[in-house]
């Protein structure tokens, strides 16, 4: 059966596939290089599923309880394709409104990507050009990530916080306390195709998460991925299907609606939210849709007033 939309009640429901972990032994991969030919030949656990859409409802859920959060927050950005005036004015404004949502004490973004090349037109240029039958071969195209991961598993969190929080005495002091990483996920057009699902984290099983190392290009190659992190690799989390998770998302998101996607927190008091699964996924009624045009600012949120136990 093709995936179909379908409308229970109020909200709407997609029933559409999202891509998990899959094992080794069955051509699944246990780590890859971003920005590369083989970033497009990875295979996946392709499995159905149910996304609903919360617009309208938005309220329910907040960064500490499912671990996502949608907020109105008109970007002083204009041209996001100028990464130097993306640092220049978009991070100031992100790091304020993290400040005024979360209370924390202290942010610093780290990075940012912006995704506007066709999923599409880079699979076939990879299948159908000799120039990509190197999996080593570089790519430039950054499209939607149609894979389930979390940006950084435990380990790989604070690889982030060590690459990016000079000096080393800082770092060692902010770990002292509370500290997480947010992503702040914005559309620069409206976005009808690829659209982000996220899985309530209340609804997983951390036994259902696999650690994947990931390496950057070098960081003279001018690629985009090449400066995600200061570091030249990061470890992030994939995900086991498994029928108890429920996902997300919100349809027909466009320019001042901001989402903020919690991928790591060391408070773990198993009712605080830590961390959340998420991937783009193929919307069976915008398959024909433009390119989506997204831009995502990930950034170590602190606070220093909320010493860690133990």
């Amino acid at each position: 059966m093709s995936p179909a939309a379908v409308e229970p009640g109020e909200h709407k429901v997609l029933n559409t596939t999202l891509n998990h972990y899959l094992d080794p032994e069955k051509g699944g991969h246990t780590r890859y290089i971003t920005g590369t030919a083989s970033y497009f030949r990875r295979k996946f656990d392709e499995r159905p599923v149910q996304i609903a859409d919360i617009r309208g409802r938005e309220e329910g859920f907040n960064l500490n309880t499912q671990g996502f959060q949608f907020v109105e927050s008109d970007t002083i950005g204009g041209d996001f394709r100028d990464a130097e005036k993306v640092k220049k004015e978009v991070y100031p404004e992100t790091e304020k409104l993290l400040r005024e949502i979360t209370g924390a004490t202290r942010v610093k973004v780290f990075s940012h990507i912006l995704r506007n090349d066709s999923r599409e037109a880079a699979e076939e240029k990879v299948k159908s050009n000799p120039q990509f039958s190197d999996d080593d071969a570089p790519i430039e195209d950054v499209v939607p990530a149609r894979f389930i991961h979390i940006d950084q598993s435990n380990y790989g969190a604070v690889e982030v916080l060590d690459d990016n929080i000079h000096p080393p005495e800082l770092a060692q002091k902010l770990k002292k306390t509370r500290w997480s990483i947010i992503n702040c996920w914005r559309p620069i057009k409206p976005v009808f195709k690829d659209p982000l699902a996220m899985c309530d984290w209340r609804t997983l099983d951390e036994n259902d998460l696999v650690t994947i190392p990931v390496f950057f290009p070098p960081k003279d190659s001018g690629m985009r991925y090449a400066t995600l992190t200061e570091g030249d690799r990061f470890e992030l989390f994939y995900l086991r299907y498994n029928p108890e998770q429920e996902w997300y998302y919100r349809h027909g998101m466009k320019p001042g609606e901001c989402l903020l996607v919690k991928c790591f927190d060391t408070v773990n008091d198993g009712k605080t939210a830590r961390k959340v699964p998420h991937s783009a996924f193929v919307d069976p009624t915008n398959v024909d849709n433009t390119t989506r045009e997204s831009i995502e600012i990930r950034c170590l949120v602190f606070y220093e007033d909320q010493p860690l136990e133990g």
